[in-house]
């Protein structure tokens, strides 16, 4: 692994590279005289170089390994493209050892036959990263596009862990949604970089002390027990078609516990799926709310949907009349989990969301939980949703613009109806079938 060295006046590298030499009968032979001169030339340039290096009492710079991040969808072709993007912009920024190029980390990957992503051990990438290419901080990672979209939408999961200590301490870890290409490079990119050189940093696998707190004493958002209510547990939609609202059963179960049961035949699992909603609850730009529950399945595949609203005005007026138009509410953020468990046990899905959107304000929650294919039963139970972390404060108002693909703000449209359209936002493909069960406004 050859690494060069960034330092703010240039860049000196190092490898175990031969000089090539060239003898009197070679057709490139340099002339003595010449040869004297660029000896002299090239000293010099060691000597400034050797200025450039940081004094010997400064702590030793920190080597970064970049990873080419996992793209199953293009054979690797996207993975490849933000592999490059982290290096450059490391490269451009300096503050630390990074690999020469990113093909000496890819011809490394090739001849192990590794890529490493999400589902590789903290264990593991110590041993790539500080072991096999003698590195101190890891950044590796994965993204898929996700099929049922005109527009590119991607799952992009990002992991940064410094090995330089015992225990290694995450840097960042992120698992998002994109609705836009552009949100690769210009937030989640900018975000790793942000908290690279700023060194948030927290014991990899242990939690911050903080959220810890607020995840236990936080109040729950949604009435997730299932255990109040009439016809149909309270804070949730009246039961629609294929769910049900029991006792749980088993040798494990509490006496009295109730749940709430999706059964599925072939025609439904393989069509719609079925889904429940929650009551809306409030959130808040900007913060991170964490969200858990317990489900079990007999076989068939379980996701669960936070989709976040804004208020926006219709063109119906109120009942006051003048100036007050009626609002409503529209989807502008969501959280998609698919949740992964053995089937027949009780499994504990627990992960964090931020909503956020770069013209709308997210203000209102709900929860959807949903299953398809194949068929059989999901159960339901414990339902929480709790926020751990609040807004950053907002140092100006916010830069609204229709996405992240574009520079034009949101007024500037409304000043000038001339303006050039905005690619719409990501929607499913014409004629596909909404999943079954009770619904909102969307």
């Amino acid at each position: 692994m050859r690494f060069a060295r960034i330092v703010p006046q240039g860049l000196v590298a190092w490898s175990p590279h031969i000089i090539p030499t060239l003898g009197h009968g070679s057709r490139g032979a340099i002339p003595t005289g010449r040869f004297i001169a660029l000896a002299a030339a090239f000293t010099a340039l060691l000597a400034a170089a050797a200025i450039a290096q940081p004094p010997a009492s400064d702590p030793l710079q920190k080597v970064v390994i970049p990873f080419d991040f996992e793209s199953k969808f293009d054979n690797g072709e996207y993975g490849q493209t933000i592999g490059e993007l982290l290096w450059a912009k490391l490269h451009r920024r300096g503050g630390f050892v990074i690999p020469e190029s990113m093909q000496d980390v890819r011809d490394w990957c090739q001849r192990t036959h590794m890529i490493p992503g999400p589902e590789t051990t903290l264990e593991k990438m110590k041993e790539v990263v500080a072991k096999e290419q003698a590195g101190d901080i890891g950044i590796w990672g994965k993204i898929e596009r996700v099929q049922g979209f005109e527009t590119d939408v991607y799952d992009l999961w990002i992991n940064v862990a410094d090995f330089s200590v015992d225990p290694p301490r995450w840097i960042y870890q992120k698992k998002a949604r994109t609705q836009t290409v552009s949100e690769i490079p210009h937030i989640y990119v900018k975000e790793v970089l942000d908290r690279l050189y700023g060194r948030t940093e927290q014991i990899a696998g242990a939690p911050d002390p903080e959220l810890l707190k607020r995840w236990e004493k936080a109040p729950n958002l949604v009435k997730g027990d299932f255990e109040q209510g009439r016809s149909a547990p309270a804070g949730w939609d009246p039961l629609p078609h294929d769910v049900t609202w029991v006792v749980e059963k088993g040798k494990d179960a509490k006496a009295g516990n109730r749940i709430i049961r999706f059964t599925m035949n072939e025609d439904v699992a393989g069509s719609t799926g079925v889904l429940y909603y929650s009551n809306f609850f409030p959130v808040a730009e900007g913060a991170t709310y964490r969200f858990q529950c317990r489900w079990r399945t007999s076989g068939s595949a379980a996701k669960v949907f936070i989709k976040c609203y804004d208020e926006l005005p219709t063109s119906f007026r109120t009942r006051e009349g003048g100036d007050s138009f009626k609002t409503e509410k529209r989807e502008v953020y969501r959280s998609q989990q698919n949740l992964q468990g053995s089937a027949g046990a009780w499994n504990v899905q627990t992960e964090d969301f931020t909503p956020q959107h770069t013209q709308f304000t997210p203000r209102w929650g709900r929860v959807v939980l949903y299953a398809y294919w194949p068929a059989g039963s999901v159960e339901w139970d414990d339902v929480v949703v709790k926020q751990i972390a609040p807004a950053p404060p907002r140092k100006r108002e916010k830069d609204r613009r229709p996405s992240t693909e574009t520079k034009v703000r949101t007024r500037e449209m409304q000043e000038d109806p001339a303006a050039p359209a905005q690619p719409a936002p990501a929607r499913k493909k014409p004629g596909a079938q909404g999943p079954r069960g009770s619904s909102g406004p969307d």
